[in-house]
């Protein structure tokens, strides 16, 4: 039984999703600490990292975790709108979640991206699987 979850849980789609999840999640952290680097207020820092992070996501996932296959425009149209969905939803949770942190909790900012880069990577990926990239081969 242990095995079986194993198998489940740690395979080759897990394994590509982990590898292009830490390299967005890199560029996520990164891209937000320059820019706040470089003087821009952290909310807005973290907007512009979201919707740059949240696109390469989409390209990453679509093409080498998920496999998805789009037979015509309309079903790749149809894709990206769940994309933008379920992403725009998680994209929520990571704005909201980073100014609590920083706010209310009082934590740097960069140890806030952090944690909730982490929990939304986790969101991401069963919302990825589940409901939007269903055009597979």
């Amino acid at each position: 039984m242990i095995d079986k979850i194993w198998k489940k849980l740690v395979n080759k789609e897990t394994m590509l999703y982990a590898i292009f999840g830490m390299l967005t999640s890199v560029l996520n952290v990164v891209m937000f600490h320059v820019l706040v680097l470089l003087s821009v207020e952290y909310r807005i820092a973290n907007i512009i990292t979201l919707i740059t992070v949240k696109l390469a996501a989409y390209l990453c996932n679509k093409n080498f975790v998920f496999k998805s296959k789009c037979q015509n425009l309309w079903e790749l149209v149809k894709e990206f709108a769940r994309f933008v969905f379920w992403r725009g939803a998680t994209m929520i949770l990571d704005y909201v979640g980073l100014i609590f942190l920083v706010e209310v909790v009082h934590m740097e900012k960069l140890y806030g991206k952090i944690i909730v880069t982490v929990l939304v990577i986790v969101i991401n990926y069963f919302t990825g699987k589940k409901h939007v990239f269903k055009n597979k081969p």
